[in-house]
């Protein structure tokens, strides 16, 4: 007989329309206890799924679901040493309270007390851990590993933003025709990156600063934020003056306001994270890690403190979507940070395992709308590939790291890390299968037209190296000390220091995925993007694995032609590299990694 097979989705359509995490039993624990009937949906397996806004959420949030129950996977694979059962990444913001989980929302999953994933502190994944390796430093010099934290402090801020405390707002010129070309350079560059508001909500606050309506009040503050980044975008404007200079004019008293606003507006209000995500924004057009991630940090403090106000009677149905809107902003922004610097944290990561994905602004921004999604979704993925690969305290229980970042994996084994390694593949496939067909990028080097494709795809590719880097550095690792067997006490038949074709094929995956990302970075680290600094960090570390594997005998030849590669990308940054940058400490590092002729 012939029988239509059918599947249930993951949730059923009560959390499905409520938002909220289901466990896909039936009936389900969110139906239990609000006595709702549970009903899940059923599709036939040959029906085409719609590629709309509202499918592709439903499909992403499948996805999401998924992915959920197969971290409790890799959650027994990598069984933590440490006793702790809270995430370290939340340590910051309950310093005042280690004994006691954080507060969340009543409907949050208890699970998500003792997850792993989350980007852990002290991680291994930063490009100083490489710089670390032995043979990097004996070429490169010693770099400690907050090096590059240090130089973005020590860097002085332009010129007019020293002084953004020094007396009264000084106000750029508001001519109403260079006002709407550098909105139109906003809602064309940066608002598909950080989709915020509607171009109708953002005519309002410019219609109000026009009419010279509440001059000092928090919607000036977005709009001069709004002008300064379309200014620092644009080639074309009335003016004869740099972009930067420029954009600075306008940014001086956007910041003004709106510190004075965070400091003494004692209601929290969701126009300040706006107006600090905007800032956030700014500073990474910038290149200035260190100040963008302290504005994304301010931003989701006040996000937190206007969920504390509803702490008696918070569900996160109740959030509109302009504060589901910001709250993922602030969860992008602080988590890119703490990837790359392992800086400061809010507390504002753990809760994007229950907080629902935001609505689409408007039908024309359906696209950024579908890519805005994704992007979220391979961010918690890359946190728990960070979660799971690169937490010192998932294999050891070392209070200080070593400075050879590979020790991390050495009492991991292969068969743990193969099994780690496969369930998070299989985890990163499913993410770019959920991609609508007409919106999902090809892998590879083909061009692409669209920067928010291109964004993904660099994703995509940085989570396959993370995911094949270990293996790799155990091989180079395991290979320097074989050529020291006096000195070293591995077994004889430690399958690192052998060409096992399970490793080589694992080696092969990282560093074809550090060659195409590298090749897809070139175009986005030659202009101004809220990842500049971000896939700049990527390039440094992508070209060190593969300096690392160069000099590798068992991997040597699964390396091509560098030079070109490692040129393109020099070419690229010494434009950003100012004097004592860290762009500059970049470009110095990558001038002395020495690449064979081929």
């Amino acid at each position: 007989m012939n029988y239509t097979r059918k599947r249930a989705l993951l949730a059923c359509d009560f959390c499905r329309h409520r938002k909220r995490k289901c466990d896909g039993k039936k009936p389900c624990f969110t139906c239990r206890e609000s006595n709702a009937d549970c009903v899940y949906q059923e599709l036939p397996s040959d029906r085409i799924e719609e590629s709309g806004p509202a499918a592709v959420i439903d499909r992403l949030s499948r996805i999401e679901a998924l992915l959920e129950q197969q971290s409790q996977q890799i959650y027994q694979l990598n069984v933590r040493s440490s006793q702790s059962p809270y995430p370290t990444s939340q340590s910051d913001y309950v310093a005042e309270k280690q004994n006691d989980p954080v507060r969340l929302p009543a409907d949050t999953d208890p699970s998500l007390e003792s997850s792993p994933f989350l980007i852990p502190k002290n991680h291994v994944a930063l490009a100083t851990t490489l710089l670390a390796f032995p043979q990097v430093r004996d070429v490169v010099g010693e770099y400690p590993r907050d090096y590059f934290f240090q130089a973005g402090e020590k860097l002085p801020l332009p010129g007019l933003l020293d002084r953004v405390h020094d007396g009264p707002l000084t106000w750029p010129a508001l001519d109403p025709r260079t006002m709407d070309t550098l909105a139109a350079s906003y809602f064309q560059y940066a608002h598909p990156h950080q989709p915020l508001f509607t171009q109708r909500t953002f005519r309002s606050w410019q219609n109000m600063l026009l009419e010279a309506q509440d001059l000092d009040g928090i919607t000036t503050s977005i709009c001069l934020a709004v002008y300064a980044l379309g200014a620092l975008l644009s080639a074309q404007t009335s003016h004869q003056k740099a972009p930067e200079t420029l954009g600075l004019e306008y940014f001086q008293p956007s910041l003004k306001i709106m510190i004075r606003k965070m400091l003494w507006e004692f209601r929290p209000n969701i126009l300040t994270c706006q107006a600090l995500l905007l800032a956030a924004s700014y500073f990474a057009h910038l290149g200035r890690p260190l100040h963008s991630l302290r504005m994304g940090n301010f931003a989701s403090r006040v996000f937190l403190n206007i969920l504390e106000s509803r702490q008696n009677n918070l569900t996160y149905a109740e959030f509109d979507d302009t504060e589901v809107r910001v709250y993922w902003q602030c969860f992008m922004v602080e988590c890119d940070g703490i990837a790359e610097l392992d800086a400061f944290r809010s507390g504002i990561e753990p809760m994007g395992d229950s907080m629902p994905l935001p609505q689409s602004l408007e039908s024309s921004d359906d696209r950024n709308h579908i890519y805005f999604i994704a992007e979220h979704a391979i961010r918690r993925l890359l946190n728990r590939i960070l979660g799971a690969l690169y937490n010192p305290e998932s294999t050891h229980r070392y209070s200080i790291l070593s400075p050879d970042p590979v020790r991390v994996w050495q009492r991991l084994g292969l068969p743990k890390l193969l099994s780690l390694g496969a369930e998070l593949n299989r985890q990163l496939e499913q993410w770019y299968r959920s991609i609508p067909d007409y919106l999902r990028f090809p892998k590879g080097t083909d061009h692409l037209t669209s920067d928010r494709s291109r964004v993904l795809r660099m994703r995509y590719y940085m989570a396959r190296h993370l995911i094949h880097r270990p293996f790799l550095l155990q091989l180079v690792s395991r290979q320097q000390e074989a050529r020291s067997p006096a000195q070293s006490s591995l077994p004889e038949a430690d399958p690192f220091n052998l060409p096992v074709p399970v490793v080589m094929e694992r080696c092969e995956t990282c560093i074809d995925s550090c060659i195409t990302y590298l090749q897809n970075a070139v175009d986005m680290i030659d202009k101004r993007s809220p990842y500049l600094w971000t896939f700049s960090q990527n390039c440094i570390a992508s070209l060190i694995i593969l300096w690392l594997a160069e000099n590798s005998a068992p991997i040597s030849h699964l390396i091509p032609a560098m030079r070109p590669i490692q040129n393109a990308v020099l070419d690229r940054l010494r434009q950003w590299a100012a004097e004592d940058s860290s762009f500059d400490a970049e470009v110095r590092i990558v001038e002395q990694l020495t690449f064979s002729d081929r």
